[in-house]
């Protein structure tokens, strides 16, 4: 699969180059002036088959992308340059006929900041771990996220009467609270910089074969996702390195068909509102950390045989406009997943941690939000719960799990500017994350922005992973922090685009 991946990269670049050139023949020499050279006339120049190819291609291919430059700045010690990012972002879409095309994408990106700095430095781990002996800290591995090449988007669409076909590696989003996961499990994310990236830069694309079916009742979606990816822990050794993958991890294998993940979404008008109706057959993206503990005796070393397990979730999403507000609401009942219980359980005393340290629920998600402007501003506040209705005391997830963000954004016309301000509190963690944030329009096509990384919690003890239902990434049996383990990542940072 991958072989043919490259050659579908290798054709579009040969396509890419001969463009560059335009096949020209010279015209002959003035009768009786042989020696003579003569320059060759424009519209003597013999156009072929080949040329009228080439440009008619280049002449529908739209192509666009940027340039950007992220700097980031730590002010707690050890103060540090902590990334340099320089990344060149291409896409390209081009209209095969009224019926079908092509769309593709893809980035390179560069760190230019660990050319200049100590690893060390950069990451702070010795600082973040600072309970630790160093030896075993220096001794853990380190990993940088660059440089990468990667391919994001490579897709073709098919524009039927009442069907629309997309096949390819994309995204799907099926979510309408931005930011949040109630029913948006279709991608899985990237967390090498935690969610300090943007929406569609912290997911990760599948190849996924989608299909809508329109019809006077609704809208139908159908989608089958054969290639099997989970969330991306930060690099090892990174400033947001919180867990890394359990080793032996079982995982599924990709590409199969009863492995695939299945999906289905109805969406209809209803009372004037937008609602959603959808099942998806998924695997968790967090692997369960299946594990044998001898409780009885504290120095026991615990056996851990990680595994991806599948779920159901069934979800429904609702978007109504109430005069100069629209209120939006997502909810999903999610069968079969896994959560982990307290290392010391030992209920039928056998001196072994029960039920390998898991138990299976079922739970609620739910989550509303609202959007309206004020003072000349759009703002988003929103909320989001998971609910364990048959809940278990020995269970590290809470019975419920709360969080509420805020999301700002006010236009600055008489600077050019758009100022930004996203926050996300924890209210089980007692966390917050803030994200103030500026950005200057200098021209139509460049574009500077600056701004702040803030957190605020306390540091959680590392430990057998579980995963945290509203942060959606991994924490630890000990002390299920999030945020809080980055209190001392506190960063400014300046950001430089250039669109074309």
């Amino acid at each position: 699969m991958r072989g043919k991946f490259k050659n579908v990269i290798f054709i579009f670049l040969v396509l890419a180059s001969l463009g560059i050139f335009r096949i020209e023949a010279q015209a002959a020499p003035a009768d009786g002036d042989a020696d003579t050279e003569v320059l060759p006339d424009p519209e003597s120049i013999y156009s072929g088959p080949m040329e009228h190819a080439l440009s008619a291609f280049f002449s529908s291919l739209d192509l666009g992308g940027y340039l950007k430059n992220e700097t980031a700045y730590r002010y707690h010690e050890p103060r540090s340059l902590t990334k340099i990012r320089n990344t060149a972002y291409l896409e390209a879409r081009y209209p095969i006929n009224t019926r079908a095309e092509v769309q593709v994408s893809g980035w390179y990106y560069y760190d230019l900041v660990y050319d200049l700095y100590d690893y060390d430095t950069i990451s702070a781990r010795s600082t973040r771990q600072s309970e630790e002996a160093l030896v075993f800290v220096e001794q853990l591995p380190q990993e940088k996220d660059s440089p990468v090449a990667e391919i994001r988007e490579l897709y073709a669409d098919i524009f039927l009467d009442t069907v629309d076909v997309r096949f390819g590696r994309q995204f799907v989003v099926w979510g309408v609270l931005e930011g949040n996961r109630v029913v948006d499990e279709i991608n899985p994310m990237d967390f090498r910089e935690l969610i300090n990236l943007d929406l569609l830069d912290y997911r990760i694309p599948l190849w996924t074969l989608k299909v809508d079916y329109f019809r006077d009742d609704g809208a139908y979606q159908f989608l089958w996702i054969p290639e099997l990816k989970f969330h991306k822990p930060a690099p090892p050794g990174s400033e947001w390195e919180l867990l890394q993958q359990v080793p032996n991890t079982s995982f599924p294998e990709s590409f199969t068909f009863e492995n695939s993940e299945f999906g289905v979404r109805y969406s209809v008008p209803m009372h004037g509102a937008e609602v959603s109706f959808s099942y998806f057959y998924t695997w968790d993206d967090f692997p369960v950390i299946f594990r044998s503990i001898e409780v009885r005796d504290p120095n026991s070393t615990p056996v851990f045989f990680p595994t991806y397990t599948r779920i159901h979730m069934f979800g429904g999403t609702y978007v109504k406009q109430l005069g100069g507000y629209i209120l939006k609401g997502e909810v999903a009942y999610v069968l079969d997943k896994y959560f982990g219980i307290l290392s010391k359980t030992d209920r039928d005393n056998d001196g072994f941690l029960d039920s390998n340290g898991e138990v299976q629920k079922n739970h609620l998600r739910w989550g509303l939000g609202v959007d309206f402007n004020r003072w000349g501003a759009d703002i988003s506040p929103a909320i989001v719960q998971w609910i364990i209705p048959d809940y278990d005391k020995a269970m590290i997830q809470g019975q419920f799990d709360t969080s509420i963000s805020l999301f700002v954004r006010k236009p600055l016309p008489e600077r050019s500017a758009v100022f930004q301000l996203l926050a996300v509190y924890l209210v089980n963690l007692s966390e917050l994350y803030t994200r103030p944030e500026i950005t200057f329009n200098l021209t139509d096509r460049f574009q500077i922005s600056t701004g702040m990384d803030l957190f605020s919690g306390k540091k959680s003890k590392f430990g057998a992973p579980q995963a945290s239902a509203v942060s959606n990434i991994n924490v630890t049996e000990e002390s299920a922090q999030f945020f809080g383990n980055f209190d001392a990542n506190d960063r400014l940072f300046v950001e430089f685009k250039y669109g074309f």
